[in-house]
C-alpha cells in the first residue's frame, strides 16, 4: 500500500476515535429503535397467522367477540355451545342433594328417576342418573323452541310467517289446532308459543316439520351436544318413544339464559314463551313446599305467585304421557342467581298407569333442591349483579 494512502486511512481511524461520545450514543439508541420496530412487525405478524389458545373462561367472552363468532362460522353456535356447556355444573357438588335424590329414588324402586340441577352463577351442582335416556313426553318441547330461536336468529325463518296445517301433522293429546280445518294457517310465533303454553302437539308437529323434519333437527340436537335428546316419532308420542336426559334438559336451559348463543330479544323471547306453560303442580309446586319448610300448606293464590312473593321464580315445562313425567325450569332465585333444573321419572311394567307416586318423587325432589339452593343462596350472596352469562368454565 503507497504511504500516503496509509496516512489517508490512519487519519480517518483518528476522527473517528476523536468523535463526540454523545454522537456514538446516538448512533447505538437509533440502532435499536430500528430493531424494536422490526421485531415487533415481525412478532404481529406471527401472531396474526398464528394466533394463541385462549385461556379466558366464557365470563369473559366479551360483545364483539361473540358476535364475531356468530356471525363468521359456518353452524355459528359451535364454538359457543362448548363454552357453555362445558362450563355447567362446573362448581361445587352439593353432596346432601345428592344423597338425598338417592333416597328418595330408593323409596320408589319401581320407578326410574333422573335429576339434574345446576347454579350458573356459581356451578353448584348436583344429579341423579343424569345422563339416563328416559321418555321425553312433551319436554321435547323445550329443546325445539330453542331451535326454533337459533334458526330466527340465522334468518332462517321469520316469526310472522305462516305455517299450514296439514293432515299427517295434526295430533291427538293436548292443544287446540289439532280441531282446525286442514288447510288453515296460523304464524310461526303462535305455533311456537301454543306448542309450550297449553303443550299443543299438532302445534309440535307443526314447528317440528319446519324446521326440517326428525332427521334434521336430530342432527341439531346433537350439535347443541344434547346426546340423550332424540325425536323418534311425531307427536303425541304416548308410546314415549322420543327421548331426553336431565342433562340434556338442564343445558337447553342453560344455553337458553346465555348472552353470547342468543341475542337479547331472542332470551326474552324463549323466557317469556317457556314461563307461560300452564302446569305448576311438579317443579314450582315441590320448590315451593321446599321453601315453606315442609310446612304442607296449600298456597293461598297460585303457586307462581307464592314463588313471587318468596322472591324466586320458576319457568318451567311439563311433560306427561302417564307412563312417565318431566318437569324442567330455569329457576331464579332471591340474591339474582339462576339455577336450571330437570326432573325425569318414567313408570316400568310394575309401576300402574298415572300413577300419583310419579308426581310426588318429583314434587319431593324439587322440595330437597329449594332447601339446598336456598343455602347456596345465602352463603354466596355476590357482592355485585351476577353475570350474565350461564356459566364460568
Amino acid at each position: 500500500m503507497p504511504k500516503s494512502s496509509a496516512k489517508h486511512q490512519y487519519g480517518r481511524l483518528q476522527q473517528q476515535r476523536k468523535s463526540p461520545s454523545w454522537l456514538n450514543t446516538l448512533r447505538l439508541l437509533l440502532r435499536l429503535v430500528v430493531t424494536g420496530v422490526g421485531l415487533a412487525i415481525l412478532t404481529g405478524t406471527v401472531f396474526h397467522r398464528h394466533p394463541p389458545s385462549s385461556s379466558r373462561n366464557q365470563g369473559d367472552l366479551d360483545e364483539s367477540t361473540a358476535h364475531h363468532v356468530v356471525n363468521n362460522n359456518p353452524y355459528p353456535e359451535a364454538q359457543l355451545v362448548g363454552w357453555i356447556t362445558s362450563g355447567l355444573g362446573a362448581g361445587p357438588n352439593l353432596a346432601d342433594l345428592e344423597g338425598r335424590f338417592r333416597l328418595l329414588a330408593a323409596a320408589q324402586p319401581d320407578v326410574l328417576a333422573g335429576a339434574y340441577v345446576a347454579v350458573l352463577e356459581t356451578g353448584h351442582h348436583a344429579s341423579l342418573n343424569p345422563d339416563r335416556p328416559t321418555a321425553a313426553a312433551s319436554s321435547i318441547k323445550t329443546p325445539l323452541l330453542l331451535l326454533a330461536l337459533l334458526a330466527r336468529q340465522r334468518g332462517e325463518l321469520r316469526w310472522d310467517e305462516t305455517l299450514g296445517l296439514q293432515d299427517h301433522l295434526v295430533a291427538g293429546g293436548s292443544g287446540w289446532m289439532g280441531a282446525e280445518q286442514p288447510g288453515s294457517s296460523f304464524p310461526l310465533y303462535m305455533v311456537a308459543r301454543e306448542m309450550i303454553t297449553v303443550s299443543d302437539n299438532t302445534a309440535t308437529n307443526l314447528l317440528l316439520e319446519r324446521l326440517g323434519g326428525i332427521d334434521a333437527v336430530n342432527r341439531q340436537f346433537l350439535e347443541l351436544r344434547l346426546h340423550g335428546t332424540r325425536i323418534n316419532n311425531w307427536l303425541p308420542d304416548l308410546d314415549g318413544t322420543n327421548t331426553t336426559t336431565a342433562r340434556d334438559l338442564a343445558m337447553t336451559l342453560a344455553l337458553a339464559e346465555s348472552r353470547e348463543l342468543l341475542s337479547l330479544q331472542d332470551r326474552d323471547r324463549f323466557r317469556a314463551i317457556h314461563g307461560s306453560s300452564r302446569p305448576d303442580t311438579l317443579l314450582p309446586q315441590g320448590f315451593l313446599q321446599g321453601l315453606s319448610t315442609g310446612s304442607g300448606e296449600l298456597p293461598l293464590f297460585s303457586v307462581d305467585q307464592e314463588l313471587i312473593d318468596r322472591g324466586v321464580r320458576v319457568l318451567n315445562k311439563t311433560g306427561d304421557i302417564g307412563t312417565a313425567y318431566v318437569d324442567t325450569g330455569i329457576i331464579e332465585l332471591p340474591n339474582g342467581y339462576r339455577a336450571v333444573a330437570a326432573f325425569l321419572v318414567e313408570g316400568t311394567e310394575q309401576t300402574p298407569y298415572n300413577s300419583p307416586r310419579m308426581r310426588k318423587l318429583i314434587q319431593d325432589m324439587a322440595a330437597a333442591t329449594a332447601t339446598a339452593l336456598e343455602q347456596v343462596s345465602l352463603e354466596q350472596v355476590p357482592s355485585q349483579p351476577p353475570s350474565p352469562h350461564p356459566t364460568n368454565p
